[in-house]
């Protein structure tokens, strides 16, 4: 009992920390979004008044509407503008990214441990044959797993999305043929008893899954915004 206790505060701490770093991360993505991808754009907007734009464009009406349409000038424009929500879906996932690495950092061991016996149990429970353990990714749900869970880790978004993580990730059909192939000479235990083998193999993956996880990555955000740089470039060279 004692355990159980102490370790549901400790997962709604973890889980107040996810949520906070989420929420940093999202905030962080909307400024981005703002000023530099909202800046970018309406800096280069001033400037498709400028003496780079096609000779039509200044003439007004229906012609200055076609001219600007099928110009290379308004495309930049528009490749610009899509950065403002691009810049908000890397400021979500990096805030989801931040938030799988508290819950790992705080609870990553117990976790690995947890989910290997339990996705362990459901596979000592099947049939030994190739056909059943084929089928197990369909008898594994996250709702399911966390609710077992739940007595050492507690309840909570920060718990589910995490299962989720590891179950949409984990290859288990390469699994189980890994440990098929394993016990190829061995006599078949029968379903229902446990084997540490099975245990040890699903949480090294497991443990591997939530470390890569738990490296959250600038790389997206760099990418993006030397792409924008290139495309402001492109377009200042266009309108000069």
């Amino acid at each position: 009992m004692p355990s159980t206790s102490s370790a549901a505060p400790s997962m709604v701490r973890t889980g107040a920390k996810a949520g906070m770093a989420f929420a940093g991360s999202v905030v962080m993505g909307f400024l981005l979004a703002f000023l530099l991808g909202g800046g970018v754009f309406f800096f280069y907007l001033s400037r498709l008044s400028g003496p780079g734009m096609p000779a039509a464009a200044h003439t007004g009406g229906a012609g200055a509407i076609l001219a600007l349409l099928f110009s290379p000038p308004l495309l930049v424009a528009m490749l610009l503008l899509a950065f403002v929500p691009i810049y908000l879906a890397l400021g979500v996932a990096r805030g989801r990214s931040r938030a799988i690495q508290q819950v790992v950092t705080g609870h990553g061991e117990a976790m690995s441990q947890r989910l290997a016996d339990t996705i362990a149990a459901r596979l000592d429970a099947m049939p030994r044959t190739k056909g059943a353990l084929e089928r197990v990714s369909g008898v594994l749900s996250a709702d399911a797993i966390t609710q077992q869970l739940a007595p050492v880790l507690g309840q909570g978004r920060a718990v589910r999305g995490m299962v989720n993580f590891v179950l949409n990730r984990l290859p288990l059909a390469e699994l189980t043929a890994q440990w098929q192939q394993g016990r190829a000479a061995e006599a078949a235990a029968a379903p229902g008893t446990p084997d540490p083998v099975l245990r040890a193999l699903l949480m090294q993956r497991i443990g591997q899954t939530l470390h890569d996880a738990a490296m959250p990555s600038r790389k997206p955000l760099y990418i993006a915004m030397v792409a924008q740089a290139a495309l402001l470039g492109i377009g200042i060279w266009l309108t000069r």
